[in-house]
């Protein structure tokens, strides 16, 4: 995964900070009672456990549609019959990784409000629905998922692709000039026009433009 530069910095910090803007998401103390969380709908799905652990709730379902994707990712770590992922943060390109699927499991929690899926389940160290008011919001920053206000999912999802070029020229700022990787993108993106689940697209694309644009 990408390092740091040689600093020992806290990941953790780099994805509140990038997450504290999202217009989904509220900053509560986690149930659990182990560091920060972010709730989405009543529901934590991102509880912050020490400097370099996350964990992640993506729904049962998800997870197993995206195992075979898991697998391939050492930093991502799944937990049989949980909605749950953990996600260890080595470096840069572990942030971006969660802060992707993050997006996913937005959009996961979401649906889940208006069906009958059963409530979020608790995370390794304990349960997940929200037991306290949650904390002051901070004011709004980057990186945002808001809905389109039609809820068209294609506008959605175009969104979420706008978020990822602007994410990896902010990355690779100095190493490839922005119309490079914004070529890039596309390019991978439309490999998965006829992918009919469209859930962790965006997560794939982000993966596989950067792994190409690195190695250029």
């Amino acid at each position: 995964m990408g390092g740091t530069g040689g600093l020992r910095i806290c990941l953790a910090d780099c994805v509140v900070e990038q997450l504290s803007g999202w217009p989904s998401l509220r900053m509560c103390r986690a149930a659990c009672g182990r560091g920060p969380a972010f709730a989405c709908g009543g529901d934590q799905i991102v509880h912050l456990h020490g400097r370099d652990q996350v964990e992640l709730y993506l729904t049962w379902p998800l997870v197993q549609r995206m195992r075979a994707t898991f697998e391939d990712w050492a930093s991502v770590l799944t937990t049989p019959g949980s909605g749950w992922v953990r996600v260890w943060l080595g470096g840069d390109d572990d942030v971006a990784l969660l802060v992707s699927l993050v997006s996913v499991a937005i959009k996961a929690q979401l649906a889940a409000l208006d069906s009958t899926q059963p409530q979020v389940g608790p995370c390794s160290l304990g349960y997940s629905r929200l037991p306290e008011h949650f904390l002051a919001q901070p004011p709004p920053g980057r990186g945002g998922l808001p809905m389109t206000p039609s809820g068209n999912p294609l506008e959605h999802e175009e969104h979420i692709m706008r978020e990822v070029v602007d994410r990896l020229i902010r990355s690779l700022a100095g190493r490839r000039p922005p119309e490079q990787v914004t070529q890039a993108v596309k390019l991978i993106y439309r490999r998965f026009d006829d992918q009919p689940v469209r859930d962790f697209v965006p997560v794939l694309v982000e993966r596989f433009a950067r792994e190409k644009l690195i190695a250029d």
